[in-house]
């Protein structure tokens, strides 16, 4: 005798790519907004990467120059 085994399919890991609407309609916004928390985390570490590329470069000079100011006063 065979046992007739039933799978829930919203356990399954591939049962996010289904086609119906109402389902299909939460995994597009679900993947919206995990896009827009790459693009903020993307343009988050750009910001910093820019300023300790210049922070790098302003201690980098300080310790060339030895604190001195060589083109006078910069105001």
């Amino acid at each position: 005798m065979q046992r007739s085994v039933k799978t829930d399919p919203s356990t399954r890991p591939e049962s996010d790519f289904t086609l119906d609407v109402p389902r299909a309609e939460q995994l597009r916004l679900k993947m919206k907004k995990e896009k827009q928390f790459r693009s903020r985390c993307r343009w988050f570490f750009y910001f910093l990467s820019v300023v300790f590329f210049l922070l790098s470069v302003m201690v980098v000079s300080l310790i060339l120059t030895r604190g001195k100011r060589m083109f006078g006063s910069m105001i």
